[in-house]
């Protein structure tokens, strides 16, 4: 996986290669981000757990809904590597190292790692950092990205000219830091979640400075860049902002152990807290999900009820376990109260879309795959659904086109161009899809002939 981690990103370098002047600043870097993020979809060990990725997702959203003027659409990933790193692409793209999640104390630090990210895009800054340096192309920016992920990774000249550009100048991470701030504050998030969670890197950084974490070669901190934003916080009137409930911030941090320590470890730790908390509901809920994503449906089923009936419920979670138990009437009515709960949980909604077209009721499954989509259109397994409700209407060239999307998100890059292939041709040259289908197949055969062979795929 780490092969062809660094393998995918070292082939952007042929594709990336265009002078900024031909195009316009905007279009250059959405052009950048778009393909940047096709690659993470192949190549990166990206974390496609809903919970995780709709937490970052939502943060992220939260603090890009309170810009003036938004640059462009944003988009949040998980990469599941335990090193504490964050990095954005321009066209706004931000990618979080689970081991950054696995470390922030609060939903304040993680937002002070998102807005500073966000300002980085917003300002352009990696593009003006490259034309202060006159490296003016998209391979220099795609060496830096590769530089920032992990510069261990990156090989010969390309990386030590990427990990010296990897250092934004000052004067850019204190814009990015004034910004960063800014729009915690617009957001409603505590502005001093920031100092909070650079601090306590710090202090782990001067400890094990022969390990120093990847986030601080790709933003460099200092007792200076500290004192900057102390000065910031002083200066403006900042309303203290009223601490969050961080639970969901627990829930995916249980998430992520799962990921990286050994499960029977991660479920003693949390068998332990519920011990040690008999009385808290959460922990309950805590231990449920823990032992739902080790596979121990008929415990997890057990503890994720008696955490409902203490009043923490999680009926995503509940259904999941009665659906991996074979009792799917009980995760159907799990997921419907979901959704009473949380109209916007779009994993509630596909899990409801599947059950559905099981049953035979087509146009409900057609609705709900409809809502969840709405509510999240990065969940794969909707356009599968969609795809063969539309195979039983006798609609090859859509359902090709929604298996191509599902693909796309699945990073089954060729697999995703045979079925754009397959679209156009049952398609035909006049549907109002074919141009938007012709555009996909051609940026796929360029990304997907930078690539090493993707076999099984």
């Amino acid at each position: 996986m780490r092969r062809l981690f660094t393998s995918g990103i070292a082939t952007l370098f042929l594709f990336l290669s265009l002078p900024l002047s031909a195009l316009a600043t905007g279009m250059i870097e959405a052009d950048i981000g778009r393909k940047f993020s096709l690659v993470a979809q192949a190549q990166f060990p990206l974390v496609r757990d809903y919970t995780v990725q709709r937490y970052v997702q939502r943060l992220g959203q939260r603090l890009v809904s309170h810009l003036d003027q938004p640059e462009f659409s944003y988009q949040f990933f998980v990469v599941q590597e335990p090193s504490l790193n964050a990095f954005s692409v321009p066209g706004g793209y931000i990618y979080l190292h689970s081991g950054l999640l696995l470390r922030v104390d609060s939903d304040d630090e993680l937002a002070s790692v998102l807005g500073h990210e966000i300002a980085h895009v917003q300002g352009h800054h990696a593009l003006r950092q490259q034309q202060d340096t006159k490296l003016l192309s998209y391979a220099s920016l795609a060496a830096m990205a590769l530089a920032i992920i992990n510069p261990a990774m990156a090989a010969g000249a390309s990386s030590a000219a990427a990990v010296t550009q990897l250092r934004y100048q000052r004067q850019l991470e204190e814009e990015a830091d004034y910004r960063g701030l800014q729009y915690m504050r617009q957001a409603g998030f505590d502005p001093r979640g920031m100092p909070r969670f650079l601090k306590k890197m710090w202090d782990e950084d001067r400890l094990h400075a022969d390990a120093s974490p990847p986030y601080f070669r790709s933003h460099p901190l200092s007792q200076e860049r500290l004192s900057y934003i102390e000065r910031v916080l002083g200066t403006f009137q900042w309303n203290t902002a009223t601490p969050g409930d961080n639970f969901t911030l627990e829930q995916v941090q249980a998430i992520l152990r799962t990921l990286h320590e050994p499960r029977a470890r991660v479920v003693a730790a949390y068998q332990q807290r519920t011990r040690e908390q008999p009385e808290n509901p959460q922990a309950l809920a805590l231990l449920g999900i823990v032992l739902l994503h080790t596979h121990q449906w008929e415990q997890a089923r057990r503890v994720l009820e008696e955490a409902g009936a203490k009043g923490v419920r999680l009926e995503r979670d509940l259904g999941l376990a009665y659906l991996r138990l074979g009792d799917r009437e009980r995760a159907r009515q799990a997921f419907a109260r979901q959704i009473e709960i949380d109209p916007g949980d779009a994993e509630a909604h596909s899990q409801l879309c599947h059950l559905y077209l099981q049953e035979g009721e087509a146009e409900r499954a057609a609705q709900a795959c409809r809502t969840a989509l709405a509510a999240d259109p990065r969940l794969d397994a909707v356009y599968v659904t969609l795809a063969r409700l539309a195979e039983q209407k006798g609609q090859t060239g859509e359902a090709r086109l929604l298996l191509a999307q599902a693909m796309v998100l699945q990073g089954r890059l060729e697999a995703a161009l045979r079925q754009y292939q397959q679209a156009a041709e049952a398609l035909g040259p006049h549907h109002p899809q074919a141009e938007e289908t012709r555009k996909n197949i051609e940026e796929l055969q360029e990304v997907i002939s930078t690539l090493p062979r993707q076999r099984g795929r």
